[in-house]
């Protein structure tokens, strides 16, 4: 016959382990199953546009465990000009979508970009084309984040992207990409947790 202090004992660790796993996991003793996020991150881009160029960005997430969705707005400026005789630098207006998978304070993501580059032309020089100033990019974010409190994260992260659809600016029989094949951005920022219930 089972001894009873035994039973007893196996009962308590049966209750008890599940109790310390989730006390182990922050995200699940903090929030519900389903909430949000606003994040503001600095920007730096490579291959976006003529030259290396700063940014900012702003994003809405949807956030679940183990998941979640983001819509992103993104402002760049190249750090120089094209063109030592040229003052004005070259902008970037983008809009990023991202699908994202979480393991703890790892994230790994699908991200599709779209907007329009702004790239300054002497009012002296006449284009031999019709300019489009959009660019659509594909690609994938890793990144992780640090938690600071329970309302405040800092997240870091890098992203690749290959851009099937990149500007042109033809000037007579010249013309010139102004975005390269490939393109990197890294990112630094701070991320706020709201619960939406």
């Amino acid at each position: 016959m089972p001894n009873a202090a035994r039973i007893a004992l196996m009962v308590a660790l049966g209750l008890a382990l599940p109790a310390r796993a989730s006390a182990d996991d922050p995200q699940s003793a903090m929030w519900p199953e389903v909430y949000g996020e606003f994040s503001a991150s600095s920007l730096l881009a490579f291959g976006l546009m003529p030259v290396a160029g700063l940014g900012l960005s702003s994003a809405i997430a949807l956030r679940w465990f183990g998941g979640s969705f983001s819509l992103e707005s993104r402002a760049l400026k190249t750090l120089s000009s094209n063109d030592p005789h040229l003052g004005e630098r070259s902008t970037a207006g983008l809009g990023a979508a991202s699908i994202c998978r979480h393991e703890q304070t790892i994230f790994l993501c699908q991200v599709l970009q779209i907007g329009a580059l702004g790239t300054p032309v002497p009012p002296d020089v006449k284009l031999s084309g019709p300019h489009s100033p959009w660019i659509v990019t594909f690609g994938g974010r890793g990144g992780t984040d640090w938690r600071i409190t329970r309302h405040l994260h800092l997240r870091g992260f890098v992203e690749l992207h290959i851009i099937p659809m990149r500007p042109v600016v033809k000037l007579g029989n010249f013309s010139q990409d102004q975005a390269a094949y490939l393109a990197a951005l890294a990112g630094l920022g701070l991320t706020v947790p709201v619960d939406t219930e």
